[in-house]
């Protein structure tokens, strides 16, 4: 009995730890900061288009610069920030930890 109950508070605290990870998660995507990580590149509008369209066609110097506008705004909080290096903490974890257990533990199966 008291082992099933020391079990049970270990993984009390693992889903609350799983659960806070999540929240921390959430609140990231909501917040747009993944959405502005992912959108990091310069968007061409449609007046910006029409712009290069003429100047292509009268025959004018053509530079990107020129028709490209940088709209990166930096929605980051602390807590946007814990979230993305927690996710990188068990991105890497997954990708090197647990492959190389899993690799080893087959081992015992060929």
């Amino acid at each position: 009995m008291k082992n099933s109950h020391k079990a049970w508070v270990i993984f009390r605290r693992i889903m609350i730890v799983f659960f806070i990870m999540f929240l921390i998660n959430y609140y990231q995507v909501k917040s747009g900061n993944y959405v502005s990580e992912e959108n990091k590149r310069t968007i061409l509008t449609e007046e910006k288009i029409k712009e290069f369209e003429n100047d292509v066609k009268n025959g004018d110097f053509v530079d990107i610069k020129d028709y490209t506008e940088n709209n990166v705004v930096d929605t980051r909080t602390p807590v946007t920030e814990l979230g993305y290096n927690i996710g990188e903490g068990v991105n890497d974890f997954i990708n090197d930890k647990l492959v190389r257990f899993f690799e080893y533990f087959g081992k015992f199966f060929t």
